[in-house]
């Protein structure tokens, strides 16, 4: 299982120090906007994708909601994607 940050910041050093310090341990990486809404259909920030092992969106979250990104949410969804869900 692996987590990937997508930031569509568009300063790098802005960047580079919200990762210092949040000392996220994923790959974090940089899209400009206009390419994430190509690639991703990524209209809302944040939006969470919640991909299977054969590279299938099972679960996605857009903009703010409020349970999407709470501990207990994102452990269910990895819990559900675990199961093959």
């Amino acid at each position: 299982m692996a987590f990937v940050l997508v930031s569509i910041d568009d300063d790098p050093q802005r960047l580079a120090r919200y990762v210092a310090e949040r000392k996220f341990k994923m790959t974090v990486t940089r899209l400009p906007f206009d390419r994430a809404e190509a690639l991703m259909g990524v209209k809302d920030v944040p939006t969470g994708f919640y991909v299977d092992r054969a590279g299938v969106v099972r679960y996605e979250t857009r903009g703010g909601e409020s349970h999407g990104d709470s501990a207990e949410r994102v452990a269910w969804y990895i819990e559900e994607l675990k199961r093959g869900r």
